[in-house]
């Protein structure tokens, strides 16, 4: 009788597959922030650069340093810490959902990789349900990140007072187009290399190595930000936008008219750099959380 009391009480904890696939995607997303913010400032700052401060990357740098210390590639990180592990957990939980209902709706065994379109539809769900959260959140961001080139007090309040006060909560959502129309194609290409990636290097693609995850994550960034780039310059000049709001169109005919189709490049030293290792952590942080959800749980 005493077994069976210490069976029922050390028995694993219960948890549904979508917790799991959030947990681990929060565990996803913090790599990806603690890894990637530093080259997201940077490329930022060089995409809103519409007066020409910045010769290039290293320039954008050793002047944000020289001016604003170290920590400064650091700054409008409290908007994201705040949300990008709620987005990564997100969009992990609608691709691992989507999965599973094309899985049943096509009777697909579970370990069974899913064709390539299949990879599509599911990563094309992730972009459109985390840019509800993210939208906000980058707004945020940006402006903090942008602030300085524009006079502005870019703290993470005086950024939320000023937005406030342009329209009120409803305010917080300018961008939240542009950012869908970048994440939803984006989100194709990142989990598409990502999984292409894995069934080319895994013994099992459904349970990676710490390794095999790094690599396929890495191209999974270098797959999303190869693509995404144009849309996310578009996006970042929406957001930044000091004065009457402009729209998607409005910000591409500005970026075409100061630089030509190279304006839609800036920062793509950065975004690029960063793309393999934010990424690679942001995988291998979450397939490591899973497996350990899974193995305990």
């Amino acid at each position: 009788m005493l077994s069976c009391y210490l069976r029922s009480y050390c028995s694993p904890i219960q948890m549904t597959d979508t917790l799991k696939s959030f947990l681990a995607g929060w565990a996803g997303g913090a790599g990806n922030l603690l890894v990637g913010h530093p080259f997201d400032t940077v490329k930022t700052l060089l995409q809103n650069d519409s007066k020409g401060q910045y010769k290039g990357a290293v320039d954008c740098v050793r002047q944000l340093v020289k001016n604003e210390g170290p920590l400064a590639v650091y700054k409008g990180v409290t908007a994201p810490l705040c949300g990008t592990g709620v987005v990564f957990a997100i969009y992990f939980v609608s691709y691992d959902s989507c999965e599973r209902v094309l899985r049943r709706a096509k009777g697909l065994d579970a370990m069974r990789p899913l064709s390539f379109a299949d990879v599509l539809i599911c990563g094309g769900s992730t972009g459109v349900f985390g840019s509800l959260v993210l939208g906000p959140a980058e707004l945020v961001k940006v402006n903090q990140q942008t602030a300085k080139q524009a006079g502005l007090d870019g703290s993470f309040g005086g950024v939320c007072r000023r937005l406030y006060g342009q329209g009120g909560p409803m305010a917080f959502t300018r961008g939240l187009g542009a950012t869908m129309a970048r994440d939803v194609p984006g989100s194709m290409a990142w989990f598409g290399a990502y999984e292409m990636t894995k069934q080319a290097i895994c013994d099992n693609p459904k349970k990676p190595t710490v390794w095999q995850a790094l690599v396929a994550g890495g191209c999974g960034g270098l797959g999303m930000w190869s693509f995404a780039l144009p849309l996310d310059t578009i996006k970042t000049r929406v957001q930044a936008h000091v004065g009457t709001p402009i729209g998607f169109f409005g910000a591409s005919r500005i970026i075409l008219k100061e630089n030509g189709v190279a304006g839609f490049y800036r920062g793509i030293g950065p975004a690029l750099l960063r793309a393999f290792p934010a990424n690679a952590a942001c995988f291998a942080a979450k397939e490591s959380a899973q497996n350990f959800l899974d193995s305990v749980v």
